[in-house]
Parts: C-alpha cells; sequence; structure tokens
C-alpha cells in the first residue's frame, strides 16, 4: 500500500492557548495609559499622521502574531508519512456440492441444483481474499475447481456444473467429503472449512460420511452441511415413510457435531441464501494491518519566525518608535 502524507501535532492541546494572544491585546486596548496637559494642541489636529505613529500602532498586532506563532510552535507541528501493511489471513474453504439426479427436483426455481449454484456463486462473490476448491460428488467425486485464490475462476467452476456431469445415480456423501478435505490438509490457512450440501442420505462409495468426517476432524478441518429439499425439514412421504431429506439429516447433524460446524436445512431459495449468509459471518476473513511512520520536525517554522519578530519589537519600542513613559 502506497504511502500517505500527514501533517499533525505532536502536542495538539498546546492549541487551546490561541486565544491568548487576541486577549491579552484587548487588554492592551483597555488598560489605562497616562495623560500629560498641555495648554493647547487644537493646533495639530490638522497635522498628517507620521509613519512612527501608525508603526506604534502595529506593535501590539507584532507581539501578538509572534505568540501565536510560538503557540504554534510549541504545539510541534510535524510532517511526514504513514505506511499501512494489511497481512490478510484468509479462510480455506472447500464447496462440496451434491449433482446426483435428485437435484434436479424443482421444489426450488427452477430446480435444486440451479437454486444451491446460484447460492454458492453469490457466496463466493462475498469473500475477499480466501482460497476456494469447489468438488462435486454423485455416484462418485471430482474436484472441479482446485484450491484457488482466483475467485472468478471459482465461480466460473460453480456455474459450469450440469446435471450428468459424472454418473449420478447414487450419493457418495463420504466420497466427496473426504476428496474435499484432502484437498484442505496442506492449507496454510488459519481457518479451514468445507461446505456439504446434498439433498439426499449417502448410499454409495468407499467411504462413509462418519469416516469421512473423522478424517476432517483428525486434520482441523471445520464442515459446515447444508441438506436441502423441500422434504429437509422432515416430512414423510405418501406412503407414510421418511422422505430422503429426512433420512439425510441425522448424517448431516453428525459430521457437522464431530468436526466443530454447523448443520442447516433450507426447504427453498430464501433459507439456502440465509444458510450461506450465516456461514459467511461465521467465517470472517482476518486482516493484520502495521503501520509504518516517518515524521520530521517543522515548529522551527514556527518559532524562528516568532522570535524574529518579537526581537524586531522590542529594539523599535527601544530605539525606534521611542513614547514617552
Amino acid at each position: 500500500m502506497s504511502p500517505e502524507i500527514f501533517y499533525r501535532f505532536l502536542y495538539p492541546w498546546v492549541l487551546i492557548g490561541m486565544p491568548l494572544p487576541f486577549v491579552l491585546l484587548w487588554l492592551e486596548w483597555r488598560r489605562p495609559h497616562p495623560t500629560h496637559l498641555f495648554s493647547d494642541l487644537g493646533f495639530l489636529a490638522g497635522m498628517p499622521v507620521g509613519w512612527r505613529v501608525r508603526a506604534a500602532q502595529l506593535l501590539p498586532w507584532t507581539r501578538a502574531f509572534a505568540l501565536c506563532l510560538g503557540i504554534f510552535a510549541m504545539a510541534r507541528p510535524q510532517l511526514g508519512t504513514i505506511e499501512y501493511n494489511a497481512t490478510t489471513l484468509g479462510v480455506d474453504i472447500a464447496l462440496v456440492m451434491d449433482v446426483s439426479g435428485s437435484m434436479q427436483e424443482r421444489d426450488f426455481n427452477p430446480n435444486r441444483l440451479e437454486a444451491s449454484k446460484e447460492a454458492a456463486v453469490k457466496f463466493i462473490q462475498s469473500r475477499k481474499s480466501d482460497r476456494i476448491t469447489v468438488v462435486v460428488f454423485s455416484e462418485k467425486a471430482a474436484t472441479l475447481c482446485p484450491p484457488t485464490t482466483d475467485l472468478a475462476a471459482a465461480q466460473m467452476f460453480v456455474e459450469s456444473i450440469t446435471d450428468g456431469m459424472i454418473p449420478n445415480q447414487s450419493t457418495a456423501v463420504g466420497d466427496g467429503l473426504a476428496l474435499a478435505v484432502s484437498k484442505l490438509k496442506d492449507s496454510p490457512a488459519k481457518s479451514r472449512v468445507a461446505v456439504l450440501l446434498t439433498d439426499g442420505e449417502s448410499n454409495s462409495g468407499s467411504l462413509k460420511p462418519d469416516q469421512a468426517a473423522e478424517i476432517a476432524r483428525s486434520l482441523g478441518v471445520k464442515v459446515y452441511t447444508i441438506s436441502v429439499g423441500s422434504n429437509a425439514g422432515g416430512t414423510m412421504d405418501i406412503f407414510g415413510r421418511q422422505a430422503q431429506g429426512q433420512a439425510a439429516q441425522p448424517q448431516l447433524q453428525r459430521i457437522a457435531e464431530v468436526t466443530g460446524g454447523k448443520y442447516y436445512t433450507a426447504a427453498n431459495e430464501r433459507k439456502l441464501r440465509e444458510v450461506y449468509d450465516d456461514i459467511d459471518r461465521l467465517e470472517k476473513t482476518e486482516m493484520q494491518v502495521n503501520e509504518t511512520a516517518d515524521f520530521s520536525e517543522k515548529f522551527m517554522f514556527f518559532w524562528y519566525p516568532a522570535l524574529a519578530l518579537l526581537a524586531i519589537e522590542l529594539l523599535l519600542r527601544a530605539f525606534v518608535l521611542r513614547r514617552l513613559p
């Protein structure tokens, strides 16, 4: 960051004395002066006023101005630069998104997958200097976007997600989470987070969700889990059986609990946006700012003229503009 130029007073409280010279000037005018009686001065009334008289009238102003300069000098004016060096402590975030066939359900507009993509894109746009990874999963898991600080690229990869991009007849939640954790494990970031979004229970894959959660916990990765779908709140289907979204809830709750994250349900687009907003607030990027200041003293530009004016005033009073007592 480029340095900024500042003008400051080291002792600004001294400036409260600025009215003092003018108070002294006013008291000088109010002070009674000695008078001398002459028989008649009327004949002097029309004579021009000499430069000595006019200069004598300016002497109190000279002293007041000198005192003002002295007060400025005692406030220690300084001119210099302050340079701010900001170090951002970013968050390493993996977005783990379900792309199985059930994400085409139209209880979201236009469907669960498109609504989830839109919410994820807005989440990425709200981040500043984090590193983003995008992992997709259904029957298998794949890294769509490797860890990157290019948030525009991460956004583009999320927007490119389509139905059927990988076999999508089942849901391998454990494999998706484990793949995301493997991308975060070597991150130097202070905080490492995975945001796992799915609409169903894990029913395939080489790793169970609980196993993937234990791996995440051991590596210090916090997992926020999101259950999407109109049945995410725990409804039953027409045959009285537990709906798919409800069946996934205990699984996702355990993952969040084991890793120190948080579990969410999103039954509509508004709620899904609120979930991402909440995660955004919980995982704020920290910033350290180091300040380097370099100032030089400028009091002499006021102090020396003040001394010069006082010296001139005293010399004029003593030798040039001598007055009766």
